[in-house]
């Protein structure tokens, strides 16, 4: 009897193997990492063109960056920007932080800036170390900058901060500031590598 049940064991534990296994298999990918953060859109890049806070500008130019919305904006009462620009008079462009600038009535969006090393093509991840918060910044036209912001947008998600880069391509003569950048809309995610990010 004992010899007749280990045959039919040896049997049915020999058909049930592979099923097992690919039970075991599913369970461990979908047990990877629950709470790891996922993507949901691409990373958007844009152009930009500005003049200088103090420049000699238009009436009513644009002189400020809304970074969630990828879009130049004027420097007014609102203070609905993220970061604004001038010249400090020696060749440089100055990014400045909003509360630099001013501070709304609805609370003032914190903002850390900092130089990041290379061209604007290969810098694709942004730094974890070295941010300065709300401290303006000075740089040269072809100098990368990287942008950490806590936007309202991200109030109920693992992270609340976005990350962008940007460039300050050429200045023309009367002061307009031409550029480009690439904002990540998903909230914790560094990557600024073209489509939805991994990272």
């Amino acid at each position: 009897m004992h010899t007749l049940n280990s045959f039919l064991c040896r049997g049915r534990c020999a058909a049930r193997g592979p099923f097992l296994l690919a039970v075991a298999a599913l369970a461990l990918s979908a047990c990877d990492d629950p709470f790891k953060l996922k993507a949901s859109y691409g990373n958007e890049p844009f152009v930009y063109s500005l003049y200088g806070i103090s420049g000699t500008g238009p009436a009513n130019a644009p002189a400020a960056l809304d970074l969630v919305g990828r879009s130049p904006v004027r420097v007014d009462g609102n203070f609905k920007f993220d970061i604004a620009f001038d010249f400090d008079g020696r060749g440089k462009i100055v990014i400045l932080p909003q509360k630099l600038v001013g501070t709304p009535i609805t609370g003032s969006r914190t903002v850390a800036l900092q130089r990041i090393s290379g061209s604007y093509e290969s810098v694709l991840l942004a730094p974890t170390k070295g941010w300065q918060l709300d401290s303006a910044l000075s740089v040269l036209p072809g100098e990368v900058i990287g942008v950490r912001l806590t936007s309202a947008s991200c109030v109920y998600q693992l992270s609340s901060e976005m990350y962008a880069k940007l460039v300050v391509d050429s200045v023309r003569t009367g002061g307009l500031i031409f550029g480009r950048g690439v904002m990540n809309p998903n909230c914790g995610f560094k990557s600024f590598a073209e489509g939805i990010p991994e990272k």
